[in-house]
């Protein structure tokens, strides 16, 4: 009986002297932060000098965009997140975790084709992550609305969706960093 007792005494300290360690929260390994802004660089091809850029923040943008029957645009994306009251490009990580990033975009009342340019990242799978890209609009707008989303760590990609001619993207799996709309005039 005495060596139950001394071995629940042994048990109940060791116990005490490792649970009291501190009230110290393990760190989260894993540091995600949260995409707050999203902009658009929108130049109209051309020598025509007219840029716009369209800023989504809180699920609204500053203004719609712009756009024309029978005009090409080259089209920017850029993420951000808030870091001590500013906001600060997530550009280099995205481009530093490639593989696990891709953008899709789709387009509704306006018909417009979409390539990825030469210009863009190119992942390891050889599939383009859509952060540059060029628009040729084939129709007036008409209530029209471009949908923009990143993804993170989709199970496949596919850059040529719809078509090679029009390259909008389409993932299986993964989560949705970021879905963004834009209204388009």
């Amino acid at each position: 009986m005495k060596n139950i007792l001394n071995i629940a005494v042994l048990f109940s300290l060791a116990f005490l002297m490792f649970s009291c360690r501190g009230n110290d929260v393990p760190e989260d390994i894993h540091e995600h932060e949260e995409i707050e802004k999203v902009t658009l660089t929108v130049t109209e091809s051309g020598n025509t000098g007219n840029v716009q850029i369209i800023s989504y923040i809180g699920g609204n943008a500053d203004s719609p965009l712009m756009l024309e029957n029978g005009k090409t645009y080259s089209v920017s994306v850029d993420f951000f997140h808030k870091h001590d009251g500013e906001y600060e490009s997530m550009l280099d990580e995205i481009i530093e975790e490639k593989d696990q990033h891709f953008i899709t975009y789709e387009f509704g009342g306006i018909t417009a084709n979409l390539m990825r340019t030469d210009g863009d990242v190119v992942r390891n799978d050889g599939k383009k992550l859509g952060l540059k890209t060029e628009w040729s609009i084939t129709s007036a707008p008409v209530s029209a609305k471009v949908f923009i989303k990143l993804y993170h760590q989709s199970v496949a990609v596919d850059d040529h969706f719809p078509s090679a001619s029009n390259q909008q993207g389409k993932v299986t799996g993964g989560e949705a960093d970021a879905d963004i709309k834009i209204d388009i005039q």
